[in-house]
């Protein structure tokens, strides 16, 4: 199943319309409209709900049909945030990644606007709707959301655009990016090399200008480039590379592979995901497999302009923190040390672990 989202307008009202009144009958108690309201419209109110200021509206196709619809909308009382509303996928596309898609859409989107937060309302009875936004960063808020007839009330859920807003900066200034990073191999690239035999085939996630990839290959081993920043994949593919976009977030990584290789690209993902990006990478790996990666020493975490002029988030660990939840995600032979280089204006810890083995 291959999906193409598109971009909707007033004009569009044609497409869209027959979606929404799908969705309207096929989950009545999910919107705040009903199918009543919305089946005899006319014409001008359907370009009018298409024409909501600086908002997003999308359409999902599987082929030349429309499976799938969400909306992103700016919030008119907080600049900083943004809701996403009518979303839906026809049951017979669910569970496919439709809904991951459309979210992700609307996620970058938002970033690239400005907006740090998406936040959405969902019935309080509808777990399955709850769960498959908790999958993809949505969390429950503290306070409630709208009043229901039935006295109950809406769960608000947002999700923290820190590594949207964060892609959106290696995606504008990939070119500075390339400019201002050396040439010399990160020194992950010896760890690896010291761990794995010569034609082991590695995932690389955040191969950013390619220099470390060049270096695992003259050292032969055969390298799969990947780049959550569609301008550095692009730059890779110009270059006679092969490459894909992945999202170390959502995506699925492949695989089996004898190693993955993350230099200075863990370092971004927020602490409540590490896990499960450590359990995806340990799922793309074969029993035996590595994981070679780098991240920065510290407490917390915190926003950064420098390198790229533009903010991006940093997500920052203990030698002791990092091990620990590697260990708790499946790895073995965990080794964390630090690794700061003389003159590095940070502290940086590497850590390589392995696959245990099947036994048995």
């Amino acid at each position: 199943m291959t999906i193409e989202l598109r971009r909707v307008t007033a004009d569009d009202w044609e497409s869209w319309r027959p979606v929404r009144l799908a969705a309207l009958a096929d989950s009545p108690g999910a919107f705040g409209s009903t199918l009543a309201d919305w089946v005899g419209a006319p014409e001008h109110r359907w370009r009018d709900r298409l024409s909501i200021p600086g908002a997003l509206d999308l359409l999902a196709f599987d082929g030349a049909d429309a499976v799938g619809m969400a909306s992103g909308v700016p919030d008119a009382d907080d600049r900083g945030r943004a809701e996403l509303i009518s979303m839906w996928v026809d049951p017979g596309s669910r569970h496919r990644g439709v809904a991951a898609a459309l979210i992700r859409a609307v996620a970058r989107w938002a970033a690239g606007v400005g907006i740090a937060e998406l936040e959405l309302s969902v019935m309080p009875d509808n777990g399955t709707a709850r769960r498959a936004y908790e999958r993809c960063g949505f969390v429950a808020a503290d306070e409630p959301g709208d009043r229901l007839p039935d006295g109950r009330h809406e769960v608000v859920m947002r999700r923290d655009l820190a590594p949207e807003r964060t892609l959106e900066a290696y995606e504008r200034e990939a070119a500075r990016y390339t400019e201002r990073t050396d040439d010399h191999r990160a020194a992950l690239v010896d760890d690896l090399l010291a761990l794995v035999p010569s034609g082991s085939h590695v995932l690389e996630l955040g191969s950013g200008p390619g220099r470390d990839a060049l270096a695992l290959e003259a050292a032969g081993l055969v390298v799969d480039r990947t780049d959550g920043a569609r301008s550095f994949v692009d730059a890779l593919r110009a270059a006679g590379h092969g490459a894909r976009v992945l999202d170390v977030l959502q995506d699925a990584f492949g695989g089996p592979y004898d190693a993955v290789f993350a230099n200075a690209v863990l370092l971004h993902v927020p602490r409540p995901a590490f896990a499960d990006v450590l359990g995806r990478t340990l799922a793309a790996v074969r029993p035996g497999g590595v994981l070679a990666a780098t991240v920065k020493f510290g407490e917390g975490d915190a926003w950064s302009t420098r390198k790229l002029g533009r903010p991006r988030h940093f997500t920052y660990w203990t030698d002791s923190s990092l091990a620990e939840v590697v260990g708790r995600a499946g790895w073995g032979d965990v080794a964390v040390r630090e690794t700061t280089g003389t003159g590095s204006a940070e502290r940086w810890l590497t850590v390589t672990a392995r696959r245990p083995a099947l036994t048995g």
